[in-house]
C-alpha cells in the first residue's frame, strides 16, 4: 500500500472518529500524526514539527486571549452596556449584537466571541421577547462576517498568509481582509435585520429542561437580574414544566426584571 492510501485511510478514519465523537479531538489529532510516522508516511521530524509552527502558538494566543478577555469580564460588562443602552427596538438591538460580536470575533476569533457573549444574547431575547433562534443566528452570522475584518479573526486568515510567505509572496497585512469583511459585515447586517424575522427560524422550547436553573443563576449573577434569579429559585421543578402549551417558565420569570 503506497503512502497515498494510507494517508487517505487514516484521514477517513480520523473524520469518523470525530464525527463520532466519544474519543476528544486532541486524542485523535495525536494519532493521526502517530499513525502517520508509525506506517512511515512521514518522519519523525515530520511528526513533531507542527507542535512548533508560528501558527499553531500564534492560534493557542489567540485562545489565551478569549480567556482573558471572559475571566477579566471585559465582555460580559460590553454586554451590560448594550443590554442598558438599546431598548427593546428588535432592529436596533440586532443590529448592535451583531457589530459587537463582529469586533469582538476580530479580536479574539470566532468562538471565543460567540461562547462570551452567548449568554448575553439570552438575556436580550428574554427582554424583547423574541424567540432565542431570532437572536443566537445573526450572532453566528455577525461573528462569521467579522472573522474576515482582520488577520487574526479565523485561524484560517493565518493559515493562508502562511502558506502564501511559504510561496514566496508577501504575508497578507493586519487589516487587508477588511477589504472584503468590511462590506460583508454591512451586508449581513442588512439583510439579517430587514428580512431576518421571515427567513429565521421561530424556535421557542415549551419545557425548560431541568439543568437550566443553573444557566439561569449564571445569567443573573452577570447580568444583575437578581429578581429573576431569586424568582426561578423558589419554582419547583413540575411548576417550571406546568404547561406544554404555556410560554416557558425561565421566560416568565425572566421578563418580569424586564
Amino acid at each position: 500500500m503506497n503512502d497515498i492510501s494510507i494517508t487517505l485511510l487514516v484521514l477517513l478514519a480520523a473524520i469518523v472518529l470525530f464525527v463520532w465523537n466519544a474519543v476528544p479531538v486532541e486524542i485523535v489529532a495525536i494519532g493521526v500524526a502517530l499513525s502517520l510516522f508509525l506506517t512511515g508516511v512521514i518522519s519523525f521530524e515530520q511528526t513533531l514539527a507542527g507542535f512548533g509552527d508560528p501558527v499553531i502558538v500564534f492560534i493557542a494566543a489567540l485562545f489565551v486571549v478569549s480567556e482573558a478577555l471572559d475571566a477579566t469580564g471585559v465582555t460580559t460588562w460590553a454586554g451590560q452596556q448594550l443590554t442598558k443602552r438599546t431598548g427593546t427596538n428588535r432592529r436596533i438591538i440586532v443590529t448592535f449584537v451583531m457589530l459587537l460580536v463582529a469586533v469582538v470575533t476580530a479580536l479574539i476569533s470566532v468562538n471565543g466571541a460567540v461562547a462570551s457573549l452567548l449568554p448575553m444574547v439570552v438575556v436580550l431575547a428574554i427582554r424583547i421577547r423574541q424567540p432565542p433562534s431570532q437572536m443566537l443566528m445573526p450572532l453566528a452570522f455577525g461573528a462569521h462576517a467579522g472573522s474576515l475584518l482582520v488577520l487574526t479573526g479565523t485561524p484560517v486568515n493565518v493559515l493562508v498568509s502562511e502558506l502564501a510567505v511559504s510561496t514566496g509572496h508577501a504575508p497578507f497585512g493586519f487589516f487587508e481582509f477588511g477589504l472584503v469583511g468590511l462590506p460583508l459585515v454591512v451586508g449581513t447586517i442588512l439583510i439579517t435585520v430587514f428580512l431576518g424575522p421571515r427567513l429565521l427560524p421561530n424556535r421557542t422550547a415549551q419545557v425548560a429542561p431541568k439543568d437550566l436553573s443553573d444557566h439561569a443563576r449564571t445569567l443573573a449573577a452577570q447580568y444583575s437580574l437578581a429578581d429573576a434569579e431569586a424568582c426561578w429559585a423558589g419554582r419547583t421543578v413540575s411548576q417550571r414544566s406546568s404547561s406544554h402549551h404555556a410560554r416557558p417558565s425561565w421566560v416568565k420569570a425572566s421578563s418580569r426584571e424586564w
